[in-house]
This record gives structure tokens, sequence and C-alpha cells, in this order.
């Protein structure tokens, strides 16, 4: 019975960790796709009302996962059970222009831009950097042994890979570290990409980036696909005289 709960758990978390890294890199995707949107629609003649009321409805769901947490037990049980009831739950919306054309008068008013849409998205993203923050597992600090007696041993080149990434994510997290002013004044600085913050703009991000491998690192068992991944997304980030450098890719997570 304790080997069953055992692998039962191990798969619940493979399956929310792999729901949070595939929701960021569709986050981080349709974020870019909403500053095309609003670069290209100079006279702000289009109208996104429908994806905006989804959007605020995935901030609220994860709004209130983070607010009901410390009464509702571990986060993967948690996730699990809420998940069941609320289907939408970390399920990133599709942007697509509304269909209806709003008229010149009466709802105009109310008629959500491009510009608009962006703000939309970038509160989204806040809201999803909470939703990671709040995850213990997701702390980029490594114990010598992974969960203790819970954590599944691994192959002996897959070792090498993990503590390969793990010193790499370390490194990386300490000189991420070192160039930011602080973590809210990112988040303050989080706004449409304007020459004079773009770097900012990628500090904030690889931050999300190095917490989701944190949290795979973290998971009780990991694929050798899983430690490549994670391999994969610290290899993109990169610092060169003080600068960061960042090579931007789709990366889905392999479940």
């Amino acid at each position: 019975m304790v080997k069953f709960m055992r692998e039962l758990h191990t798969d619940l978390e493979a399956v929310y960790v792999g729901q949070l890294c595939l929701s960021w890199e569709i986050l981080h995707w349709q974020y870019e796709k909403a500053l095309e949107l609003w670069e290209s629609d100079t006279y702000r003649i289009h109208r996104y009302n429908e994806v905006a009321g989804e959007f605020q409805q995935f901030q609220v769901l994860m709004q209130r996962f983070i607010e009901n947490e410390p009464f509702e037990g571990p986060r993967v049980q948690n996730y699990v059970k809420k998940r069941c009831v609320l289907r939408n739950l970390l399920q990133v919306p599709v942007i697509r222009e509304d269909k209806e054309k709003t008229s010149r008068t009466g709802k105009e008013a109310y008629a959500i831009t491009s510009d608009m849409l962006v703000e939309i998205m970038e509160e989204s993203i806040r809201i999803f950097w909470r939703f990671v923050r709040a995850d213990k597992d997701a702390n980029v600090l490594f114990q010598n042994s992974r969960k203790g007696t819970q954590a599944e041993p691994l192959e002996p080149k897959d070792h090498e890979i993990l503590l390969e990434v793990q010193t790499s994510l370390l490194k990386k997290d300490k000189k991420l570290k070192e160039l930011l002013r602080s973590e809210n004044c990112i988040l303050r600085k989080l706004q449409k990409h304007k020459e004079e913050n773009a770097d900012q703009v990628l500090y904030f991000f690889s931050q999300v980036d190095m917490k989701l491998v944190a949290r795979v690192l973290n998971m009780s068992k990991v694929t050798t696909d899983q430690l490549l991944w994670c391999r994969s997304k610290l290899s993109r980030i990169n610092f060169v005289n003080r600068k960061i450098h960042v090579e931007p890719t789709f990366l889905p997570f392999p479940c």
C-alpha cells in the first residue's frame, strides 16, 4: 500500500510539474504574440474582450489557489483536487480577436484593445510568478539527497546530468541575483518591450525559467528526458560582461 501511494504521488507530481512548465511556455509565447499585435495595431481597431475575460479568469483561479493554499495541504495533492473541479486551472487561453465587431456606440467604451490586452497579459505573468514562487519545492537550493528516502535512485548517467544541471543552475541563479536590483523592481518594470528595460524583462523571465528547472530537479522521480530539458533550458541563459543573453525558444516539457 505504501509503495502504491508513493507511485501515485510520483505520477501526480509529474502531471502537476508538466502542466506548470507547459503553462509557462504557452504564457510566454502568448505574451510575445500580444506584443506583436499591440505593435501592429496602430489605430487600436481590433478587440479582444472575450479572451481578456478568459485571462482574467486564469488570474482569479491562480490567485484563489495561492490564498487558500495554507489551509489546503501539500501543493501536488491540492492541485489535483482543485483541478478535478476547476478544469481551467493553469490552462492558458489562446489569444484571438473577437468574432463580433464592437460598434462605435454603447459597448465601445468597454472594448479591450491590444494595448489593454498586453497589460492583462502582464498581470497574468505576475500572478503566475507568485504561483510558482509559492511552491515550496521550487527552491533553487539543493540538499545532498533529493527529498531523502522519497526520491527514486537515478542511473549513473542520469546522476551525472543531475549534478551538472544543479551546478549550472546554482551558478546562474547566483549570477542573476547579482544583476537584479530587487525582485519587486523587476515586477514593476515588466512592461511592453521598450529599449531601456528589455534586459530587465529577460531577467524576470529567466527567474521564472530557473524556478521551474529547480522544481523539476526536486521531483521525487526525474527521467532522462526531463533532465535534458532542464539542461537545455539553462543552456539558453548566459551572462556576458554583466549582460544577460537568452536564446528564445518554445521548449515543451517531456512528461
